[in-house]
């Protein structure tokens, strides 16, 4: 005796095979167009014309005639920053915030 198949069997593979075709494209394909995708950089119409700072650490003083040299390195290594006060023995402060160059 012959078995006897439902009606929609075939419809539900063929439903089945399109579902896993379509996850599978989805899962390969997916990825890659978000990578392609174009970006953006973020620019302001006008340049920052604002005056940076960075830190200036003690770095020695120098007693002179007349006064003090106080002598301060710079964090980023750049030319070092030189105070004169015109008092004898002034006493310097330890670090400050001197402008970027």
């Amino acid at each position: 005796m012959r078995k006897l198949q439902s009606p929609n069997s075939g419809t539900r593979l063929l439903g089945l095979t399109f579902a896993t075709s379509c996850l599978c494209a989805l899962l390969i394909f997916g990825p890659a167009t978000a990578v392609d995708a174009a970006g953006r950089t973020y620019k302001p119409q006008q340049e920052d014309d604002r005056i940076l700072f960075e830190l200036c650490r003690l770095k020695k003083r120098d007693y002179i005639d007349g006064g003090t040299n106080c002598i301060y390195q710079r964090q980023s290594g750049g030319k070092d920053v030189v105070i004169k006060v015109d008092g004898q023995k002034v006493r310097c402060q330890s670090e400050f915030q001197c402008k970027r160059i």
